[in-house]
């Protein structure tokens, strides 16, 4: 039986570990196959390939991006593409990461407002990748000035709370195109966190069927058995492809391990064949 993952993060986004151990992990839990998704960045893909290829684990190139659809939140999960010969998708993570690094000091300015002397030299060393919310929030719980990293983003780092700023977002056209243009596959991530009935759903996954989407993240921790079900169905009527992960990040509070969706649950690979054996990921 195939083990997968589809949804992971590494260092290089918000994530703990570093490509190579996020692989390391999925081989010692038995995985066959992982896709490595961090937020708004490719840069973490060589080194989980070199070391998927070093195990014998099949790997999938990915992608999460944040974006917005008519005042919805929503995340685009993109898999399969060639940023290195696409020079779209390549400038347009570029302009994600100076408006995060931008957004960072404007943080941190609001922090220091409030009487807290934060730099951004402060944040913690980062061995590879980005800084965001999570390291701030680490920050904030390790000066004590937070009780925890949860206890941060409630009183300073979340939507309307003290420190918030908001940051420059896609919209969900401008993700699904980058994806698509350098050749990959588009999926819309954990449909549950959008908070949406199943009628306001439905016709946003409509919409983004017109923009190119391809298919939908059934399998996830936050997406009830009701939810499935209706995603499900949803797929089958209208020819999606489907998905799914842990959103694993290696964090205390993750809610499944690598090639699980909550509970213990095994991502199923019985009905993800169309997606696996699609031409755009099997050319990988």
């Amino acid at each position: 039986m195939y083990k997968i993952d589809l949804h992971c993060h590494s260092c290089f986004s918000d994530g703990l570990l570093s490509p190579t151990q996020l692989v390391v992990r999925a081989r010692e839990r038995g995985l066959n196959i992982l896709a490595l998704t961090d937020h708004d960045t490719m840069a973490g893909i060589p080194e989980a390939k070199d070391a998927a290829d070093n195990c014998g684990l099949q790997f999938i190139a990915g992608l999460e991006l944040s974006a917005n659809h008519n005042g919805i939140d929503i995340h685009v999960l993109g898999y399969g593409m060639r940023p290195v010969d696409n020079d779209n998708l390549r400038s347009g993570l570029e302009r994600i990461q100076t408006a995060r690094r931008r957004r960072n000091e404007a943080i941190l300015t609001k922090l220091r407002a409030l009487g807290y002397e934060l730099q951004i030299t402060d944040l913690p060393a980062k061995d590879c990748g980005q800084l965001g919310r999570p390291h701030i929030a680490h920050l904030l719980a390790a000066r004590k000035i937070a009780v925890s990293e949860d206890d941060a983003f409630r009183r300073f780092l979340r939507k309307g709370a003290a420190a918030y700023v908001k940051r420059d977002i896609l919209t969900a056209e401008k993700a699904v195109s980058m994806i698509r243009g350098a050749g990959g596959l588009a999926f819309m991530a954990h449909p549950s966190l959008a908070g949406l009935s199943e009628a306001v759903l439905a016709r946003l996954l409509a919409e983004l069927m017109d923009f190119g989407l391809s298919g939908v993240e059934v399998y996830h921790p936050s997406n009830s058995p009701k939810n499935i079900r209706f995603l499900l169905d949803f797929c089958e009527r209208r020819n999606l492809l489907i998905s799914g992960g842990s959103d694993f990040h290696g964090r205390e509070r993750d809610r499944a391990d690598l090639g699980e969706y909550g509970g213990g649950r095994l991502i199923p690979y019985s009905g993800l064949e169309n997606f696996l054996i699609n031409e755009s990921i099997g050319k990988l």
